[in-house]
């Protein structure tokens, strides 16, 4: 007897999913966007809204993308669709595993980069835009942009999800934090906030948007809530 049509779809960045895979089987039929589209929000915005089009057979659309630079405000899912994002600013929140950490985390150590083996993996950081940029113009040039880009920050940050050796991507951070004179630190997150986009409860940490309604700032305007009361 075949299976019937999936009707729950998630539609993630690639840096999630090793996250997403970790869970094991799960009723969701999983869409998968090149992290790169983050450079031009524009087109990602785009690029979102046309994959939530194509999947018109779904009554339930996870993103697993937060606001990452206003890229889903204006999304709009069909009236018969229930559409779920997380209340955060960008997936960083997800791979620490909860939105009260990653706002206290933002509050109390501004000026660090994070990592994780998804992101080192499947996007570009400052490092890599570097080698691209002395290979296309001169030393020069990439030195005074890349000091531009990092110039607020001070650490660069590994998220670990598995409390094992992964020796590639801690290499690659020490590197990192070496080659921009930046302090080295390790962390770990958990799978929980992940688990929670796709299983529930759906509660003040995401936004559901039903009705065919677009996704609007407003929703998203007590994200930092955690960040606010607990530096008064």
């Amino acid at each position: 007897m075949e299976k019937p049509e999936n009707k729950q779809v998630v539609i993630a960045c690639d840096v999630l999913r090793r996250q997403l895979e970790a869970l094991g089987e799960t009723p969701y039929k999983f869409e998968y966007l090149d992290a790169g589209l983050h450079r031009t929000p524009p087109v990602l915005t785009e690029t979102l809204q046309e994959m939530i089009n194509s999947q018109s057979d779904a009554d339930l659309i996870i993103l697993g993308y937060g606001l990452c630079s206003r890229s889903i405000v204006g999304l709009r899912a069909q009236s018969h669709q229930i559409m779920v994002v997380p209340k955060i600013d960008d997936c960083i929140g997800l791979t620490m595993g909860c939105r009260s950490s990653y706002y206290k985390e933002f509050a109390q150590n501004p000026g660090s980069y994070y990592f994780t083996k998804g992101w080192i993996e499947a996007s570009e950081d400052p490092l890599k835009e570097y080698h691209k940029v002395v290979a296309k113009y001169d030393q020069e040039t990439a030195d005074w942009t890349i000091k531009e880009i990092l110039k607020h920050y001070k650490r660069a940050v590994l998220i670990k999800h598995i409390q094992e050796v992964d020796e590639p991507s801690e290499a690659y951070v020490k590197h990192f934090a070496e080659f921009f004179n930046l302090k080295y630190e390790e962390m770990y997150g958990t799978l929980d906030y992940v688990k929670k986009l796709l299983f529930g409860p759906w509660d003040d940490d995401f936004v559901v948007v039903e009705g065919g309604k677009e996704i609007t700032d407003e929703m998203f305007q007590n994200r930092h809530e955690f960040e606010i009361s607990e530096s008064l």
